[in-house]
């Protein structure tokens, strides 16, 4: 007992998508929806895999996807929403109208996470890494009472430990 495979792997094109294709796809689910996503490629005439289609949709074409840069606003979201959701893009996604979950994560994993590491955080946890601190910095509170950690903390709505 197993799923059925969602197509006939032969002659399937695989690889990078090309405007006539684009072209097709957006024809075809602007004249008729796009409904059953495993016999969309065979109707529009696409020699592709429905989930090809679907994600070459859903993370590319659809009309109201937000293109361009992330805005200040939208990058302290994502990291509130991470301290509270986790990896959990298509959750965060929703809280973020016009972007999709796969750019988040991109933009999570190039950008937002090699920041907050720059500036001495956890991108897991989103506390302070006590592995950048020399012993003397462990020792004396003083890492906790200057301004950039309380820059930081206002920057992250975290509290930061007394």
């Amino acid at each position: 007992m197993g799923r059925t495979p969602c197509c006939e792997k032969n002659g399937l094109k695989k690889g990078p998508w090309t405007p006539e294709e684009d072209q097709k796809l957006i024809d075809y689910i602007q004249k008729n929806g796009y409904g059953n996503w495993r016999t969309l490629p065979k109707n529009a005439g696409l020699q592709r895999c429905g989930k090809s289609c679907r994600l070459r949709w859903t993370n590319y074409l659809r009309p109201d996807i937000k293109r361009g840069r992330f805005s200040f606003e939208e990058e302290e979201t994502i990291i509130q929403l991470h301290i509270i959701l986790g990896n959990k893009w298509s959750a965060i996604a929703a809280r973020l109208p016009g972007r999709t979950d796969n750019e988040i994560k991109n933009y999570w994993n190039t950008h937002i996470r090699k920041t907050l590491l720059r500036m001495g955080i956890d991108p897991v946890t989103h506390n302070p890494r006590l592995d950048l601190l020399d012993i003397s910095s462990i020792l004396s509170s003083s890492f906790y009472n200057n301004s950039s950690q309380m820059n930081l903390s206002r920057f992250l709505g975290v509290q930061t430990p007394c």
